[in-house]
């Protein structure tokens, strides 16, 4: 018990000097002697292309307020991955200079980089980690930089990795909802919002419950989103959940399968595995009961 005490003190610890840490890292930045990166907008920015060695080329773009992936292929995006990326422009230098030539970008992994960002018309080529600052080496305009390395790990990543993980966009609102009543009991359920209210043809849903069991669908977010196959989708059975959206006119049509530890809803339009955690059942359907540990 004492070391579970001590382990949570730790961590708040560390939550508050990470708290500390970004507040003074944003006022820093808003002090005008630290040098940037760039002085580009990231409200200006539209699309990003990432180029990783080896790998299938990312492409986003904005489309009015919303980032999509659109490359290798086409997906919802996490906005918060997209403001990580945007953070590399304004990013403070901690040291510059010129190269030498050319050759010479090869002694700091800027020959052939790993990565090369574009935002809009602009490319920023990622190369090594300077061994005693842990800093990143930048290539941009023919200079390079130095730079804290907070982007690159997400820039390294695969294309699954920008999905945004909630599995109803956050500017969609469910209008209608059509699910089996528990993992065991395909019998459907139909919930309708009407005036305001939610109501369902089963009498035996309080309208209390019927918002919770509502909000748990709006709100879901997925551990993992994962892209499928056509071949995988292909042998998946038939959809056994739909839900109809503010605003759109075809409904969403997900495919729930279990395995031992995860409930996972594919959308078939989107070809898109959402994974959750087993215990999220309990919450997306309502005669599901709770699972415990014993």
């Amino acid at each position: 018990m004492k070391n579970s005490y001590f382990t949570n003190f730790i961590l708040l610890l560390l939550v508050v000097g990470l708290f500390w840490f970004s507040q003074h890292n944003t006022n820093q930045q808003t002090d005008h002697s630290v040098q940037l990166l760039t002085s580009l907008n990231p409200a200006d920015i539209n699309t990003i292309d990432i180029q990783q060695r080896q790998k299938n080329d990312i492409k986003l773009i904005r489309d009015n307020a919303s980032w999509r992936l659109m490359s290798p292929y086409p997906a919802p995006v996490s906005q918060t991955r997209i403001n990580l990326i945007l953070s590399l422009l304004k990013t403070p230098v901690h040291g510059e200079f010129q190269p030498m030539d050319t050759s010479s970008l090869a002694q700091f992994g800027l020959h052939t980089p790993s990565v090369i960002v574009s935002l809009n018309n602009e490319s920023f080529a990622l190369g090594d980690v300077e061994p005693i600052s842990k800093r990143r080496y930048v290539l941009y305009q023919h200079i390079i930089y130095l730079i804290d390395d907070d982007v690159m790990p997400l820039l390294t990543a695969s294309a699954d990795s920008f999905i945004d993980n909630r599995l109803i966009a956050e500017h969609k609102t469910i209008e209608k909802l059509t699910l089996p009543r528990s993992l065991n009991n395909p019998e459907p359920l139909q919930l309708t919002l009407s005036n305001g209210q939610w109501q369902s043809d089963d009498k035996n849903l309080t309208s209390d419950a019927l918002k919770v069991l509502i909000d748990s669908w709006q709100f879901a977010y997925a551990t993992q989103v994962r892209k499928v196959t056509s071949a995988e989708l292909m042998a998946k059975p038939g959809p056994q959940i739909t839900l109809w959206l503010e605003g759109q006119k075809q409904p969403v049509s997900l495919i729930m399968q279990t395995t031992d530890s995860n409930l996972i809803l594919t959308n078939q339009d989107l070809s898109l595995e959402y994974i959750f955690p087993m215990a999220m059942s309990s919450q997306l359907l309502p005669d599901t009961p709770t699972q415990t540990n014993e």
